[in-house]
Order: C-alpha cells, then structure tokens, then sequence
C-alpha cells in the first residue's frame, strides 16, 4: 500500500477531468456498472457542483521547475497553491462540522476534510500535474431514493446537455428535486485502504448540507458495503427496484435538514 503522497486537494469536477473520471472508473468498476463518457459528461454539465474530486499533485522531475518557459511568478504560484493544500487541516474536526454523519454507529476516529482550493482547477507549473485518486458524482432527483430513470440521460438534453427542469419525466437531473442522489463513488485502487472514501463523503456530505442543496443524500449500496455506510450515518431502506448493473442493490440514505455545521 503506498502512502499518500503530498499536495491533496478535493474541488468540484470540471469538464476538463472527465478523461482522468472515465480512465479511473475503468480501473474501479466492471463494465456493467460504469457510467461511462456520455452520462458523465452530461453529470458533470447539468450539476457540476454537486461533485467531488480528490486529486495530489505529482511532479514530473524530482519535485522541480526548471522549464524556461516557466517562469518565476509561475513558480511562485505554484509553490504557495502547494502549501495551502498540501496536508489536512488538523484544526477542524469534522465529526463536530457535520453531526448528521453521527447517525451510525462510528468506529473509530476519522480523518477531517481536505481543504479546498478552487485556483487549482491546473497546476500552474508545467513540471507537475494533478492526478484524479477519487471522486464523488451526483445529480437530484424528485424522488425518494435512486431510481433506473434517475441514472439516465434525458433524450431532450442529449444534443445540447441542457440543465433540465422538474418536467413530467424524472429522467436524469431534476433541478428542483429534494435528494442528492449519489450516481458515481470510485476510488483508485492503488490507494484503497486509507479511508478515503470516508474522507471524501463525509466532505461531500458537509459541503451539501452547508450549501442547503436539498434534504437528503441518497446512496445505492452492494450488501457487503451497507455496514459502511452505515457508519458514516446513513440508514439502509432496504432493497432497491434499480436494475442498472444488474440490480442487487440496497437503498441508503441520510438526512441533510436536520443537521447542523459549525461555522
């Protein structure tokens, strides 16, 4: 298992990560449960903040910039972007930001959320790159809990990737929906074990209920990833009626209007 490196941030997605969330997700999942290219582009188009994406900056010669054409000031961006996201933030804790993740039952102390940055949608130095090591994708929903309809791509937005509105049809995106439905968590596997997962949702989580986006979060879950969940708060419905990848999954969710973040 490699250590984390330094130089880790979480910011929104952009059209311009799609390559780095589609090559990921091809290492993560088995062909019948990825999204894939068209539905994430739309995702990302019709509610691109209602994403997360944790990256580290991996320098590409020995940490340095001696390329001509970069110059000092871009050095100095660089450097000074690096140090405000280079290491999580010990003074805040984020099981007191976010009680709603209190919900389940807890084991064991989790680490606090990433700080963001939103100047590093690039790296300014050319010597260095961010490398995508997980991400959360969602989009709302009118609905409860996820449904197949929800997963999809609206025909009336595929040539233009509208924003859609609540319409008659619940197909992918509704803006004025209440639940947050959590389409898409991957997580590289060279970096599985370091509760990443538990540091990305519960940063996700706290971003959402700061920004009242909506209600609630809904998640679909394999049976062995319950107990997860669970610990992070959220509360298992039981089986779901969604037959992407097959079916077999369970519906979990967590509330968002009773919780309270600290400022």
């Amino acid at each position: 298992m490699a250590p984390l490196p330094e130089h880790v941030l979480i910011r929104p997605l952009g059209s311009a990560d799609i390559d780095q969330v589609v090559k990921l997700e091809s290492h993560t999942f088995p062909s019948n449960e990825r999204a894939g290219r068209e539905k994430t582009r739309y995702r990302l188009h019709a509610a691109p903040e209602l994403s997360s994406g944790m990256f580290v900056r991996v320098p590409t010669k020995k940490g340095r910039c001696n390329k001509r054409d970069c110059s000092r000031s871009q050095r100095s961006h660089s450097s000074d972007s690096a140090s405000s996201t280079s290491t999580v933030s010990s003074s805040s804790s984020t099981s007191s930001q976010f009680p709603g993740l209190q919900c389940g039952q807890q084991s064991g102390s989790l680490p606090a959320p990433i700080e963001y940055n939103d100047e590093m949608n690039v790296t300014a130095c050319p010597r260095s790159r961010e490398k995508l090591i997980a991400f959360v994708i969602a989009t709302k929903c009118a609905t409860e809990y996820i449904t197949d309809d929800a997963l999809e791509v609206p025909e009336i937005d595929m040539p233009g990737y509208s924003k859609p509105t609540d319409v008659n049809g619940q197909r992918g995106h509704v803006e004025t929906g209440n639940t947050i439905a959590v389409e898409s968590i991957c997580i590289d596997p060279e970096y599985q074990g370091m509760k990443l997962g538990t540091t990305i949702l519960r940063d996700f989580a706290q971003r959402m209920s700061t920004q009242a986006v909506a209600g609630r979060i809904a998640i679909l879950a394999r049976v062995d990833m319950v107990p997860f969940y669970e610990n992070l708060g959220f509360y298992d419905a039981g089986p779901s009626n969604v037959k992407f990848g097959g079916g077999g999954w369970h519906n979990l969710w967590m509330s968002l209007e009773d919780s309270e973040v600290d400022d």
